[in-house]
């Protein structure tokens, strides 16, 4: 145990200092662009020059690992001093990339939208989503296609826009696509970020049109924007700026799919009709596509709980995305784009 205590200690200071420096925007900020930051851009980077997503390659190696430590901490006495150091890095690294930036405090919140004002913002989306679709190929079925024919080419593009548009702490490098898209398509996962290998993964048979507005999302936790909230945010500022009529009608239907919840029944079936039958057949497919019941259920928990343990706020996260877009396009005559941080 004593030869276990400097990682450990390595830990717990880490630990503190997380939590310490969270109550204070400038501390948090100064600790983020020295540690953070600079971290997040050496894994992104490495990671980026391979093409497939290497956290998911070590899950399918652990089951192969794990017995062999096993054997080691019972037939080596120092095997465990360098499996709890191991532990204790990895556990020091997520905290640092995961924890401390998702504390990082953005702008203060922006007065929730009236009734009219949803429905206005709505109105917007919808005229931009149609005007856009109208923009793009036809197509007899399945919904609109990528705004690009491989990932490789979408990541160059969604990256492209988040590093011209939106001032994010690092610069996103690439996005990949999961080798287990049967698997999280039942789940309903459109994406994730990987915070200990700095990846972005997108699930490739998600609804065609999504995956844009995904990859943005998931380029933005990559460059270090760690709430939902705010990825999304990011995400909808880069596409709908873009002259690429695909990526904007991906960035204008991706927000206009977050603010039809909210608005009163009438007018979301009124708004609905006034749609083109592309958009709402994309809206319908990407409805089918989450799960429902038990699942939906799961999916939902599991993603309040990754809130909790990086000391957001469940609401801060997900529902701040549609406020955030709403009053940007109050604002949208300025030249210069909304702060993310």
């Amino acid at each position: 145990m004593k030869k276990a205590a400097p990682p450990l200690a390595f830990s717990a200071i880490i630990a503190l200092l997380t939590a310490g420096v969270s109550t204070s925007p400038a501390a948090c900020d100064a600790v983020c662009r020295v540690l953070s930051d600079p971290l997040r851009r050496g894994l992104s980077g490495l990671s980026s020059l391979v093409p497939f997503p290497l956290c998911e390659v070590a899950l399918l190696v652990l089951p192969t690992v794990l017995p062999f430590v096993l054997y080691r901490a019972v037939r080596d006495p120092a095997f465990p001093r360098r499996a709890t150091t191991a532990v204790a890095l990895f556990f020091s690294l997520f905290l640092v990339l995961s924890v401390l930036p998702a504390r990082r405090v953005p702008p203060a919140d922006p007065t929730p939208p009236t009734d009219a004002e949803w429905i206005a913002f709505a109105a917007f989306l919808a005229d931009n989503a149609n005007r856009n679709a109208a923009a793009l190929s036809t197509v007899s079925c399945g919904g609109t296609p990528s705004a690009r024919n491989t990932v490789g080419e979408l990541s160059a593009a969604v990256v492209a826009r988040l590093c011209e548009i939106v001032p994010t702490p690092t610069k996103p490098t690439r996005v990949k696509k999961t080798l287990f898209p049967r698997l999280l398509s039942r789940r309903g996962l459109l994406g994730y970020h990987a915070t200990w290998t700095g990846e972005a993964v997108i699930v490739p048979t998600a609804p065609p049109y999504t995956l844009a507005f995904t990859a943005a999302h998931e380029a933005a936790h990559q460059a270090g924007v760690m709430t939902e909230g705010e990825a999304s945010f990011a995400a909808y500022l880069a596409l709908i700026s873009s002259s690429d009529p695909a990526l904007a009608y991906a960035g204008y239907a991706g927000a206009l799919d977050a603010v039809l919840p909210l608005l009163p029944p009438d007018e979301r079936g009124e708004l609905l009709a006034a749609l083109s039958p592309r958009v709402r057949e994309d809206l319908s497919l990407f409805d089918a596509f989450l799960p429902s019941g038990a699942g939906a259920a799961a999916v939902e928990g599991s993603n309040a709980a990754v809130v909790r343990l990086r000391g957001g706020e469940e609401r801060r996260s997900y529902d701040l995305f549609p406020i955030l877009a709403c009053r940007s396009s109050q604002k949208r005559d300025q030249a210069d784009p909304p702060a993310i941080y």
